[in-house]
């Protein structure tokens, strides 16, 4: 994959969300930022949302939906893009964050670089740096379900692995092995180059898969996936097979308005929620067979 096709819009706090949700279920990936005009407002009412699609998607739906909306759409944004030129585009040094027991940054430095707390990502062609609210939130929830006692740590998978930063994570948390699967051939490469910035290269076992289909292991006690709610759909039926008893799955990557209609298909199959996190709109969903 060495294009992509990226939709940018400007949209109204009003309408972002359902916007964004809109998008994600013609199965767009989907950011949106405060829009520079009004990013001094505490709570800003304009957004600048891009929409990245790795299929070229069809403009006239695109239209259909935000006419919808209310959008005037004379002229869709649609542009298809080299990914080398949007890691170009977005190369600035992004602040280090502190989230849960880890420190996130993407800085090669190893000078000060701790290997129980410090996790470096580069910013690169693999999704995830832990700036994103549903990484976030993962990150959160990983860090709740390593204290709990009752929790077995047998085999660990993460699905949609991206940058590799949950894997990574769960690496140091657990120091054991964990299995990564992601569709996207780049973000396997990127995902191993980031186990070895990591010291954690020896745990992260990583290949190119598409979701729970396939996997090294029949069983696991801790799945995650941070993905799209629509992917997440396609795969719980495989979560309840592949998922130990008293096993637990982490979902994320999951809009607020997406959450019941999650629900009420993990019910149907035997899994019941168990705590959920919200940040920004975004919701990470502890699961438990």
């Amino acid at each position: 994959m060495s294009f992509i096709w990226v939709l940018k819009l400007k949209v109204s706090e009003k309408i972002r969300e359902e916007i964004e949700a809109s998008l994600i279920s013609l199965n767009a990936t989907v950011t949106s930022i405060e829009d520079d005009k009004n990013s001094h407002l505490l709570k800003p009412e304009l957004y600048t949302t891009s929409a990245f699609f790795i299929k070229k998607p069809k403009v006239d739906l695109i239209k259909f939906i935000l006419l919808n909306y209310g959008i005037k759409c004379d002229k869709i944004n649609l542009k298809k893009i080299k990914i080398e030129e949007i890691y170009k585009a977005h190369s600035n040094t992004l602040q280090p964050i502190n989230i849960g027991s880890f420190k996130y940054s993407e800085s090669k430095n190893k000078k000060n670089f701790l290997i129980k707390k410090n996790i470096i990502i580069p910013a690169g062609l693999g999704f995830g740096t832990g700036h994103h609210a549903s990484t976030q939130g993962n990150i959160y929830m990983l860090c709740k379900v390593y204290l709990k006692n009752n929790i077995t740590r047998k085999n660990i998978i993460d699905i949609g692995c991206g940058s590799g930063i949950l894997g990574i994570t769960m690496a140091k948390l657990w120091k054991k092995e964990i299995e990564l699967i992601d569709i996207d051939k780049q973000s396997v490469k990127t995902s191993k180059e980031n186990a070895k910035l990591n010291d954690v290269n020896t745990l992260i076992k990583v290949y190119k898969g598409n979701g729970l289909i396939k996997t090294n292991k029949p069983n696991y006690d801790i799945i995650v996936m941070n993905i799209l709610a629509n992917t997440i759909m396609n795969n719980i039926k495989l979560i309840k097979k592949k998922l130990n008893k008293n096993g637990r799955v982490l979902l994320s990557g999951i809009l607020k308005n997406q959450k019941f209609m999650i629900l009420n298909k993990l019910r149907t199959m035997g899994l019941i929620l168990e705590a959920e996190y919200i940040i920004d709109g975004w919701i990470t969903l502890l699961i438990k067979k």
